[in-house]
């Protein structure tokens, strides 16, 4: 594996995968898997964003507040990866996130997207196919409203004069703000002209196409005249299940998955991590070789156990592999 610089996040279980026999999230399990992710070596704790969707979804932001402090105490970060940026006013965003920041100790990273689900947009009453300016005007507003006080903001959806956001976030000038796109050339240039760096999904790219896009966000970024190496980018919704027997992990896993995503398995496609530890490296390789600097996976069963077996199993095999 060429780069010496790829970390690895967990998502929290905002989603409740059907299929899946466990009690709602407490308190106490979500400082679980905190902790079992800082001594298995990972390095961020996400969670994404729906409102109203076909399984219950827990409040992403409550979530993260929840385990703010026990992160920053273990100086992990925490994401959005991502957050429904046309779903939330951006002054109330704006609030939200400076005290996640703060919180955290200063270790927020904020992920956005423009919502990839009608059922949201429905509820709020916002229209979809509006999603993408709402998220151009959203997070210049953001920006704005986290950076400097006195913020008086005239886009196409959000107006707004004279407001000041206070208690303002730890990192300065504000804390980096990610875009989200599955790959299109479009997307790409949005991400290089607003975002601080690139978040994408490996529930909707294999590792081919990731490489793929990310030589259009290179050409995007170099025509900003931004730095590229130094861009940072993140895969995440990885659904996993690592087990030292591969058809076990693949009995227990698929199921649930495939109700999931609501297409059929393929073990070859790069999506999923699911497998035995052997087979899971092998895929791990094919992304960080892709160009992926930060693997964001999402255990299916038994979050704090599976978080253990990755840090003891494949973690260290990751790092002897790129040393």
């Amino acid at each position: 594996m060429p780069d010496s610089n790829v970390s690895f996040g967990v998502h929290l279980p905002t989603r409740m995968l059907q299929g899946v026999e466990s009690p709602t999230p407490s308190h106490r399990n979500l400082v679980e898997i905190v902790d079992s992710a800082k001594e298995a070596g990972f390095k961020a704790i996400w969670v994404t964003d729906h409102i109203v969707y076909s399984d219950p979804w827990m409040d992403c932001m409550l979530l993260l507040a929840a385990v703010a402090g026990r992160a920053g105490e273990h100086g992990l970060c925490i994401a959005t990866g991502v957050l429904g940026m046309p779903l939330r006013h951006p002054v109330a965003l704006a609030q939200s996130f400076a005290t996640l920041d703060i919180l955290s100790g200063g270790n927020l990273t904020i992920g956005v997207g423009e919502g990839s689900t009608k059922s949201d947009f429905d509820a709020l009453g916002l229209r979809f196919e509006e999603r993408r300016k709402m998220l151009e005007d959203g997070v210049v507003a953001l920006r704005s409203l986290l950076t400097t006080p006195d913020v008086s903001h005239h886009g196409p959806y959000y107006r707004f004069n004279n407001v000041t956001v206070t208690p303002m976030s730890i990192q300065k000038p504000c804390p980096p703000i990610m875009l989200s796109s599955w790959g299109s050339p479009i997307g790409m240039r949005r991400v290089a002209r607003l975002g601080d760096g690139w978040v994408a999904s490996a529930w909707h790219s294999t590792p081919e196409e990731f490489r793929s896009a990310l030589g259009i966000l290179n050409l995007a970024l170099t025509k900003q005249g931004r730095e590229v190496d130094s861009f940072p980018n993140a895969v995440n919704t990885m659904f996993m299940y690592v087990h030292e027997d591969g058809m076990q992990a693949r009995k227990l896993a698929v199921p649930i998955i495939e109700r999931a995503t609501g297409t059929a398995f393929d073990a070859d496609s790069g999506h999923y991590l699911v497998g035995s530890y052997q087979e899971c490296l092998v895929l791990l390789e094919r992304w960080v070789e892709a160009g992926a600097k930060q693997i964001c996976v999402w255990p299916v069963l038994h979050p704090a156990e599976q978080i253990r077996r990755f840090g003891e199993h494949i973690l260290p095999k990751v790092a002897k592999a790129r040393t």
